[in-house]
């Protein structure tokens, strides 16, 4: 008679295996969802250290030192959904651990933006918490256009709630023609800015053979 004797922690290699798996297409899903928000392209990694030092002409070339910020997302599944084999409990998972992750950078970018912004002095003043069409020109004044890779002026981004969005829409449209074509040639006018100044960065460098 042969005889057979248990494997103690036999499916801890399919486990490790499991987690691993599981661990690379929480990445991949949390990475679609900050793409959304920041393009990849202008996302980096670091393979160490926490912090790093950088100098613009923004500020006169003094560092300013950056840092690592510690996101997390805690989940627990219930045992009785193990034990029932409930599958779907994987789904739930995985939606509330990216859910509280990007709760967290969205916090972290906004709170990061209002110190630059307060920093800066570059703040409109919601004056009596409401929304006027003048502190909407105000807010084009003051900011400055990107070109993008393609040579394209890329337009600012505005994020506010749902209900302020269809305020802020309302108060805008009720201004008439006038205001439209005022806020269009500030456009029109900070777009060419932008244009020129990505022409003054390109001219620093020599063009390759086959570009034009």
């Amino acid at each position: 008679m042969k005889e057979t004797r248990a494997i103690p922690f036999r499916l801890s290699l399919k486990s490790s295996e499991f987690d691993r798996a599981c661990n690379e297409d929480l990445a991949t899903k949390l990475k679609e969802q900050t793409r959304l928000v920041i393009s990849g392209e202008n996302a980096l990694g670091f393979s160490h250290g926490t912090k790093w030092r950088t100098r613009t002409a923004e500020n006169n070339g003094v560092a300013d030192d950056g840092k690592m910020q510690l996101h997390s997302s805690e989940v627990a599944i219930p045992f009785q959904e193990v034990v029932d084999n409930d599958l779907s409990s994987l789904a739930r998972y995985q939606n509330t651990i990216i859910s509280g992750m990007m709760q967290g950078f969205m916090n972290s970018l906004y709170q990061t933006i209002s110190a630059t912004t307060e920093k800066t002095g570059n703040v409109v003043d919601a004056k009596g918490g409401g929304f006027k069409a003048e502190q909407f020109v105000e807010m084009l004044e003051k900011i400055e256009f990107g070109v993008d890779k393609e040579g394209s002026v890329s337009m600012p981004e505005m994020h506010v709630g749902p209900g302020m969005a269809e305020r802020m829409l309302q108060e805008l449209y009720s201004q008439g023609s006038k205001f439209e074509e005022h806020v269009q040639g500030i456009i029109k006018r900070k777009s060419e800015a932008a244009l020129a100044r990505e022409e003054k960065r390109k001219s620093k460098f020599p063009k390759q053979e086959g570009e034009n």
